[in-house]
């Protein structure tokens, strides 16, 4: 199937590359504006003075906002122009985050909280229509690989933005900086930015009824979920953990989750090498093995094998997703992957930003991160027999 937003010529990508570099930009702020808060949930707890199941319920929220503004993206994508979509995402982000920085009420940053979350999830179809506008379909793996510092990067800003909020600023005063950064980005992308003119195909969701009773459509969605899971949950709460359960300081803390996330962005590359050498199934076996050997290391109390599984686990995390998107290209059809997308990744989202994290912090306050870490890692080792199925 043609995209109706993909150039007919091909510019040499060093033409485009610049105006890719703003989408990613978006990306990066997007994903930052969400993922900032993990580490600085301490903050919170200790203003607030509420527990660690108190505290990750925030990011529940979030998802929430998040996996229900996907489910309804493809729809305004066909009435609203891309780039209306994701520039105007980001101002709407940056607006919530200063109200959000503004309230002492805990009520009112749960709803700033899932508004957030509301705002951020236009921004994928947005974002990624923006694009194809920009660039041949021969070009699309280099703007891809460009794009995916947006998320890779925000892992490594958020922990050193809880710690200027620790040493200098506070978490309102960082918030209120992000929101007026991102409110400036988003206005200078909706006034400058070349592409995302063409408005998107409507989803179609002919043959929906069939494909929810496909069992490799729920493979895909359980194996994204532990991805994003992976990705997010042992993130958002690790701060906590370091802090609570190992005896760091907040600033320590916000640093070596930082230095964990270094080795991600070439990891994601390394998961699309082996994907194309060992095949989709033995890569998935690999990565799921040492993903959940990383959480299993990550409970131990010994600091070196924590430490192994501190850098291990968002490593293999990272190279699970080229293999679970070859998957899905070799499962489903290019004309039913919009609607699998639409399905898949709303649930995945939910699952692993939202309810993932709150299990931890549950696990924090009644047993300890330790035993949040191990309960998770079983989970995943759990999930390998589901490997048989891939042929």
């Amino acid at each position: 199937m043609s995209d109706v937003n993909a150039p007919t010529e091909s510019p040499e990508f060093s033409r485009v590359l610049p105006w890719v570099s703003f989408v990613a930009l978006l990306f990066l702020l997007n994903y930052l504006d969400r993922a900032m808060f993990g580490p600085m949930l301490p903050y919170l707890e200790r203003e607030f003075s509420i527990n660690h199941a108190e505290s990750t319920r925030l990011l529940l929220y979030t998802s929430l906002g998040y996996s229900a503004s996907l489910v309804v993206s493809g729809f305004v994508a066909a009435r609203v122009r891309p780039r209306i979509m994701a520039g105007g995402s980001l101002v709407v982000c940056g607006g919530v985050m200063l109200g959000l920085a503004s309230t002492h009420s805990l009520d009112v940053i749960a709803l700033c909280m899932a508004l957030l979350g509301a705002a951020a999830g236009q921004y994928f179809n947005g974002g990624l229509s923006t694009m194809r506008g920009l660039v041949a379909p021969s070009q699309w793996s280099k703007a891809i690989a460009v794009h995916e510092i947006g998320p890779n990067g925000s892992f490594i800003l958020g922990p050193l933005l809880a710690g200027a909020a620790a040493d200098s600023f506070g978490w309102r005063g960082v918030t209120t900086g992000m929101g007026w950064l991102s409110l400036a980005v988003g206005v200078l992308f909706l006034l400058f930015a070349k592409g995302g003119h063409e408005r998107s195909a409507p989803v179609s969701f002919a043959g929906v009824g069939r494909l929810v009773r496909s069992p490799r459509l729920w493979l895909c969605t359980w194996l994204m979920s532990l991805a994003i899971a992976g990705e997010f949950a042992p993130y958002s709460v690790l701060t906590l953990h370091l802090t609570d359960e190992r005896g760091m300081s907040a600033e320590g803390a916000a640093f070596l989750l930082a230095v964990s996330r270094l080795a991600s962005p070439v990891a994601v590359l390394c998961g699309g090498w082996v994907t194309t050498r060992l095949g989709t199934r033995r890569t998935l076996v690999f990565c799921l093995w040492c993903y959940a050997l990383g959480m299993c290391f990550m409970a131990m109390p010994p600091l070196p094998v924590m430490y192994a599984g501190l850098f291990l686990q968002p490593m293999m995390t990272a190279m699970l997703f080229p293999p679970i998107f070859t998957m899905l290209a070799e499962f489903f059809p290019p004309t039913e992957q919009p609607v699998i997308l639409s399905i898949v990744m709303p649930l995945a989202s939910f699952f692993g930003v939202g309810m993932m994290p709150y299990i931890l912090g549950i696990w924090g306050d009644f047993v300890s991160f330790n035993a949040g870490f191990l309960m998770m890692g079983l989970l995943v080792a759990a999930s390998l027999p589901m490997m048989k199925f891939l042929r």
